[in-house]
């Protein structure tokens, strides 16, 4: 056990990193995010030999982050439309200029949360609890079910709100809320 080299899970996980050497990002001619990169060509499932890497185009990707909250610039996961990933880029801060112009303003979309800085309104009724709000993106109204299942904390005041369409709503710190605000959600918490 003394000498035997202790490994890290990155060490054990077989992941293909892409990288500004290695990867490309660029739009389609409809501006979907599109990767040209250097990587070993696709094969079946079937195939065991290892095909050396050669540049090639893939077309329309997207993009998802491993740890939405925890990293988000960090460990995103760079997919094919059907949700195959091609690789993982370790650190957004690696890219510079347009690709990272891109990759960000893909994600931003994609994990847009309105922070709620005030609760105007939270009515319960028949398991389903409406809200009315107010945002860093305007005043918004919409529905939860089983509140409960569908707000969870993302830190230790932090908290996100999922409504019923699937739109995820963040509360930042709970404490910093008005008393009004606080005391409608209060019952959650």
């Amino acid at each position: 056990m003394g000498d035997a080299k202790q490994e890290s899970f990155l060490d054990l996980a077989d992941i293909t990193y892409l990288t500004p050497a290695n990867a490309v990002f660029s739009r389609t001619k409809n501006g979907f995010p599109a990767m040209r990169a250097f990587l070993p060509p696709v094969t079946d499932d079937l195939t065991e030999e290892k095909l050396p890497p050669e540049w090639q185009e893939f077309g329309r990707v997207q993009f998802h982050r491993a740890f939405p909250f925890d990293a988000p610039d960090e460990f995103i996961s760079v997919l094919n439309m059907d949700g195959k990933e091609y690789g993982v880029i370790r650190k957004l801060s690696d890219f510079e200029g347009e690709a990272k112009a891109l990759i960000q303003n893909e994600l931003e979309r994609k994990y847009l949360a309105p922070a709620i800085s005030k609760i105007l309104s939270l009515k319960d009724k028949l398991g389903f609890s409406y809200w009315e709000v107010e945002t860093d993106h305007g005043k918004k109204s919409f529905t939860m079910q089983d509140t409960y299942r569908n707000m969870f904390k993302n830190s230790e005041n932090g908290v996100v709100l999922t409504d019923v369409d699937g739109n995820r709503y963040l509360i930042k710190d709970v404490l910093a809320l008005d008393a009004r605000s606080y005391r409608k959600i209060e019952l959650y918490l």
